[in-house]
């Protein structure tokens, strides 16, 4: 904002990540917290669990990387143990955690939870400000975004869009399952293909403990705009989330 009283309300929300043997589920499940009624996820994601979420207000500087509270780590062991007393989860079982921070606006509400996912777009002595919403709604909030400097900007004809679309027969793809096949495809989309030209022959192979390929982690080092090592392992291929002491088993 520009002179003007902040409108957001950091809020952090944390997981927690299991090996999918320890926790296992066939598709995303979902229930109220025992303790305060908020929903509780539990899903299916690259190979493990996925808990989450909290929603607690992140008072630490936003140029800091978040991290999990203990007290948000019993929050959502409290909902698992809940949920499955048989399994006897515990905190030797939990693979990793991640943070986030929400850029939710802020109304005065005094429990986290109540405030609002809406998206807003206003507008401050020429600076265009977009913030709020959820991953879920870019497109509604790019929508707005547009509609809101539409007027500002130059009239422009635009190429209608173009698909480009990759076989899954194709021959580079012949020698992968059909699992691997829809997750690259799914995943890489038309850039399959470069990927797997890129591939060393052994690269092909699935990263013990994962369901990722090593050319997979060749493919974003060259094409993902990697600029540190976390950015590879934490952000782009997930092998720092997904394994034991984030994959130091697989270093030379």
């Amino acid at each position: 904002q520009v002179a003007a009283q902040p409108h957001l309300r950091p809020l952090r929300g944390s997981h927690l990540i299991f090996p999918a043997w320890r926790l296992p589920i066939p598709q995303a499940l979902g229930w109220a917290h025992p303790l305060d009624r908020r929903p509780v996820s539990l899903l299916p994601w690259e190979g493990s669990t996925l808990v989450g979420t909290t929603d607690s207000d992140y008072a630490q500087s936003l140029d800091e990387e978040p991290a999990i509270q203990p007290e948000e780590v019993a929050y959502l062991m409290a909902a698992l143990e809940g949920q499955f007393p048989s399994l006897q989860l515990t905190l030797d079982d939990v693979t990793a955690t991640f943070s986030g921070v929400r850029p939710v606006i802020g109304t005065g509400q005094a429990n986290p939870s109540k405030e609002g996912r809406d998206h807003v777009v206003w507008e401050e002595k020429g600076l265009l400000t977009v913030t709020g919403g959820k991953l879920t709604t870019f497109r509604l909030m790019v929508t707005d975004a547009l509609k809101a400097v539409g007027s500002r900007l130059p009239k422009v004809s635009l190429p209608p869009p173009s698909l480009t679309t990759l076989d899954s027969n194709e021959p580079s793809l012949e020698q992968l399952g059909e699992t691997t096949r829809r997750r690259l495809l799914g995943r890489y989309g038309a850039d399959t293909q470069h990927l797997l030209t890129m591939a060393h022959p052994a690269e092909l192979e699935t990263i013990p403990g994962t369901h990722t390929l090593w050319a997979e982690v060749r493919w974003a080092a060259h094409a993902e705009g990697v600029v540190h090592l976390d950015d590879l392992l934490l952000r782009r291929v997930r092998l720092g989330l997904l394994l034991p002491h984030g994959g130091k088993a697989h270093l030379p």
